[in-house]
């Protein structure tokens, strides 16, 4: 199974509540700030054990979404630094299916 951690941007908690609420399959959905590895790694263990999925993959999806999107990172935690306070980074980490499925309801809405 290969997972796939995204960075979607900025937005503030009752939609990041809505997206979870309204989407149940597929990815999950959380909102950082300020947006830093080590809290990244722990929503992905707490996400490994509800998902059954493997922490080490689960740990290497996560470094890996960061060490590729550095450059990124920096600008999403300047943009949120500029931000209202009640304003998240909107992370979600998944499968190749679960990203498959959001995908398709997308379509479907």
């Amino acid at each position: 199974m290969t997972l796939l951690l995204q960075f979607f941007g900025i937005s503030d908690a009752l939609h990041l509540y809505e997206l979870e609420q309204r989407y149940p399959l597929g990815p999950v959905f959380a909102g950082f700030r300020p947006c830093q590895l080590d809290r990244l790694l722990s929503w992905g263990q707490q996400t490994a054990q509800r998902r059954c999925w493997d922490l080490d993959l689960v740990h290497q999806a996560v470094l890996k979404g960061w060490l590729e999107r550095e450059e990124l990172i920096r600008q999403w935690q300047f943009r949120l630094r500029a931000s209202p306070s009640n304003q998240l980074l909107v992370t979600g980490l998944g499968s190749e299916r679960d990203w498959q499925q959001r995908c398709e309801q997308l379509f479907d809405a």
